[in-house]
């Protein structure tokens, strides 16, 4: 992955900061922040973490560690933007188009937020001993930096998220299930998210295909002009059409572009329009479901909540109320 996601973090940088200890849960309430933490353990030894918290304010949310031993771990956030600042001094952004595989020893590790952001932030970690029992006694080599000895490793690796793992994360967020088998999906959802992580870091990227520059122009103009017509209906099929393309080689040039396919691009796109326009307040989810391009409301509403974790109608009451 790019060196983009890793950033210096200027020294001179100064926010209010407050203390969150990972081994606890719960709501948690710090000046200028409101939110809740919920940090399950399992038997398997995996531990799953579940953050929602809006920033009242600019700030830093520093995380207090728990293991004291050799881990690995993902971080990922639904909704919302933070840049993690480590205790070395680097900086990682944090946002709904990346997915982190970490291992960060020492305590300390901050999330810096502007006001008014509202993040949904899922993390799954385990211990290097158990994973390698996972895998047989032997963890693969792509995880050699991770595997160093416990005190002062500081590693992040960051990796593209597949469909996969934003509908695991959802799927950790929401639970379709609130009865005896609850904890049971949850670790295993946990599971597949932790290792869907380690599989995006592991794996090699293919080798790119060779694109002519007609094509790479012409995916430019589509990109814009899907933006303008999000009210449309808008199938692969007609969008290869009008760029000249199959519908094949059309789906290699987003994927390949931007690591996702046609459709994935266009959803993200009608959500990204959505979410602005409930932020705003002024629009009722009727007016936005329209414009983003949903015929249904009940549809939209769906969509809606596997991308962001909540209900439109939840997104537009906290714009008008500020809670």
């Amino acid at each position: 992955m790019p060196d983009r996601h890793k950033e210096s973090c200027p020294p001179s940088e100064s926010l209010p900061t407050h203390k969150i200890d990972m081994a606890g849960g719960s709501l948690f309430e710090v000046p200028g922040v409101r939110g809740r933490m919920e940090r399950l353990e399992f038997p398997s030894g995996l531990t799953l973490y579940r953050l929602e918290f809006e920033a009242l304010e600019d700030c830093a949310l520093q995380m207090q560690g728990r293991f004291d031993e050799p881990w690995i771990g993902s971080a990922f956030h639904i909704q919302g933007r933070s840049k993690m600042v480590l205790p070395n001094g680097q900086s990682h952004r944090l946002d709904p188009e990346v997915a982190l595989l970490m291992r960060v020893d020492s305590s300390g590790t901050c999330f810096h937020l502007k006001a008014g952001e509202l993040v949904r932030h899922i993390g799954a970690a385990t211990t290097l001993k158990a994973l390698s029992q996972r895998y047989g006694g032997t963890l693969p080599e792509d995880l050699g930096d991770f595997m160093s000895a416990y005190g002062s490793a500081c590693h992040i690796s960051a990796v593209s998220p597949s469909s996969r793992l934003r509908n695991l994360a959802s799927l950790l967020f929401t639970p379709q299930t609130d009865g005896s088998c609850r904890n049971l999906m949850l670790e295993g959802y946990a599971g597949v998210f932790l290792a869907e992580t380690i599989e995006r870091h592991c794996s090699e990227p293919e080798p790119r295909p060779v694109f002519a520059l007609w094509e790479e122009q012409a995916l430019a103009d589509l990109l814009q002009w899907i933006k303008r017509s999000l009210a449309q209906p808008l199938s692969v099929p007609a969008l290869a059409e009008k760029a000249g393309l199959k519908d094949s080689r059309l789906d290699q040039l987003f994927r390949h572009t931007l690591d996702k396919s046609c459709a994935e691009f266009i959803r993200h796109e009608r959500m990204d329009l959505a979410h602005t326009l409930l932020r705003d307040g002024n629009h009722p989810v009727k007016a936005v479901a329209a414009r983003s391009g949903y015929n249904h409301v009940s549809n939209f509403s769906r969509a809606y909540k596997a991308h962001f974790g909540e209900t439109p109608a939840r997104t537009l009451r906290r714009a008008q109320t500020g809670r």
